[in-house]
């Protein structure tokens, strides 16, 4: 995670430097984003499981003049993963509720070869998250768990944004999360750490 801070910082001083132009109007819409990576599962009682990231999120964003933007909203994310217990192999799969609040700062980069089509976002976020559904399933049988508390983390993610329309762009970049507290009930204590996940989003403008 600090190298991830780090390498944000330098980014975005970099190109801090070389910005002339910023976003000339507010602008609000909506963000619709895929996610795919790895992250690992932490939990009392349990070895550390590594395992595979799909998420998605749906966001509402208000973008300042200067490059600012405040974003909100819901999104899922399923964790998948592998393990052995008292010599028994299981298949794990987990579905989190998550509700962020990002803060992203944008700049036109390569303004005069593309039309200032071209952007870099960094930025912060955290969120709340809560473990809805818990399917653990042996050779044997399955055991289902439901609402099984909250937590909230922190994340920092950087990117590149192309405008595809006027209303609509295209975005790709690199987003790295983790749990800052630990989900407890009944006993059990957990949390995800070290979700690093690659985004594939679209920006509607309204």
């Amino acid at each position: 995670m600090k190298k991830i801070q780090f390498a944000l910082l330098l980014l975005l001083v970099a190109f801090n430097c070389n910005a002339q132009e910023q976003t000339k109007k507010t602008e609000l819409g909506f963000n619709l984003n895929g996610k795919i990576g790895f992250g690992k599962l932490i939990q009392n009682g349990m070895v550390n499981l590594n395992g595979s990231i799909n998420s998605g999120d749906v966001l509402f964003f208000y973008r300042l003049p200067s490059g600012t933007t405040i974003s909100a909203g819901v999104g899922m994310l399923d964790f998948n993963a592998n393990g052995v217990t008292g010599g028994e192999s299981y298949a794990l799969k987990q579905s989190y509720l998550r509700i962020p609040i990002n803060l992203n700062y944008s700049l036109f980069i390569f303004e005069d070869q593309l039309d200032s089509k071209l952007s870099a976002s960094g930025g912060i976020g955290v969120y709340a998250n809560s473990l809805i559904k818990e399917e653990v399933q042996t050779v044997i049988e399955t055991f289902k768990n439901k609402n099984q508390g909250w937590n909230a983390g922190l994340g920092f993610n950087f990117g590149l944004r192309f405008e595809v329309t006027k209303s609509l762009n295209f975005g790709i970049g690199f987003e790295s999360q983790s749990d800052i507290t630990k989900m407890k009930k009944d006993g059990v204590e957990r949390k995800l750490e070290e979700i690093n996940t690659v985004n594939f989003s679209f920006e509607l403008k309204l």
